[in-house]
C-alpha cells in the first residue's frame, strides 16, 4: 500500500490565544461527557475551567487522553481499531444438497413474424 503524504500545516493553523471554534467546542463536550461518565480523572480544576482558547483546549484534551490511556479506556468504542492486517476473504458458499424448486415456469412461444413489431406499432393486427 502506498503511503499517504500529508502536508505540514501552516503556522497559522494553531494560535494558542485564539478562541475555540464550534467544532472544537463540540469535541470538548464529548471529552467532558466521557470524563463525567468514567469518574474522577484528577484533572487540575484550573485546566478544566480555562477552556476558552486553543491552548486551554489542547491542555484539557491532553490531560483527558492521558488519563484514558493510563486506565486502558481509550479505543473501547464500538468500532474496532484500524489494523494493518489484510482482511480474510470470505469462505465460498457450499452448494445446497437439493436444487431449489421454482414456482414460475417458462412456456415456449411462437417466434414473431418478420415485421410484426412494425405492424403492432401502426395499430395493425
Amino acid at each position: 500500500m502506498e503511503p499517504i503524504i500529508v502536508p505540514t500545516p501552516a503556522r497559522s493553523a494553531y494560535n494558542h490565544n485564539r478562541r475555540i471554534s464550534d467544532l472544537l467546542l463540540s469535541q470538548l463536550k464529548h471529552f467532558q461527557h466521557v470524563e463525567k461518565k468514567s469518574g474522577d480523572f484528577g484533572i487540575d480544576p484550573e485546566i478544566a475551567r480555562n477552556i476558552y482558547t486553543e491552548a486551554g483546549a489542547a491542555k484539557y484534551i491532553a490531560a483527558v487522553t492521558t488519563t484514558l490511556r493510563a486506565r486502558g479506556l481509550a479505543g473501547t468504542a464500538t468500532q474496532p481499531a484500524l489494523s494493518m492486517v489484510p482482511a480474510k476473504k470470505p469462505a465460498k458458499k457450499q452448494p445446497t444438497s437439493a436444487p431449489l424448486a421454482i414456482a414460475a415456469v417458462a412456456t415456449k412461444t411462437s417466434t414473431p413474424k418478420k415485421g410484426s413489431v412494425k405492424n403492432l406499432a401502426k395499430g395493425k393486427k
